[in-house]
């Protein structure tokens, strides 16, 4: 309206922002991920681990091929066309999920099977997790990385971030460090 010339003043200017009290984010305990780890079939752990434990994106490992992954030099390339931002970026995989990987490795091909959703759900509902919580592989990690590593930055460039502030405001919830240990 200032702009058009319809008011002097913009009235809006000295309102005050309301505080907006964020909802929890949901996160997985160490113990739900083991026991899903340990009762899935072997053809959904290597997109667990990944999720869990490198913290790529849901879409970005439904989209992943087996020859993304460099086991050797342990880290896996999110390339441009799979990747939610289209920048390329190189995660690390730790320890954790090089175990988890390691017996499952192929040299191509895509990392999540066809009939994944149906294994999946499976199990979910025999690990006894009861509400999945949105994202939860993604917050999970990025949730116990921050506590564990304490490395904003690093968590922001490993999960495809340009800073640490979506970190904050969208993916972590707090964690003592002995469950981040325990994660990790």
């Amino acid at each position: 309206g200032v702009k058009r010339g319809y008011l002097t003043a913009n009235p809006a200017r000295d309102a005050e922002k309301p505080k907006v009290i964020q909802s929890e984010i949901g996160i997985l305990t160490p113990k739900q991920l083991r026991d899903l780890l340990n009762i899935s079939p072997p053809k959904i752990i290597p997109y667990i681990a990944i999720g869990a434990f490198c913290g790529l994106r849901r879409s970005e490992i439904v989209r992943l091929d087996w020859s993304a992954i460099d086991l050797e030099n342990r880290m896996i390339e999110v390339k441009a066309k799979i990747s939610k931002s289209a920048r390329r970026r190189l995660v690390d995989i730790p320890d954790n999920a090089l175990t988890w990987l390691k017996t499952h490795k192929k040299k191509s091909g895509p990392v999540t099977p066809s009939n994944f959703r149906d294994h999946f759900e499976r199990a979910i509902f025999e690990a006894g997790i009861d509400s999945w919580p949105s994202n939860a592989l993604r917050h999970s990690y990025a949730s116990y990385h921050l506590a564990h590593h304490q490395d904003a930055a690093r968590l922001a460039l490993q999960m495809g971030h340009t800073n640490s502030a979506l970190i904050f405001a969208h993916y972590r919830q707090i964690v003592k460090p002995q469950e981040a240990a325990e994660w990790w």
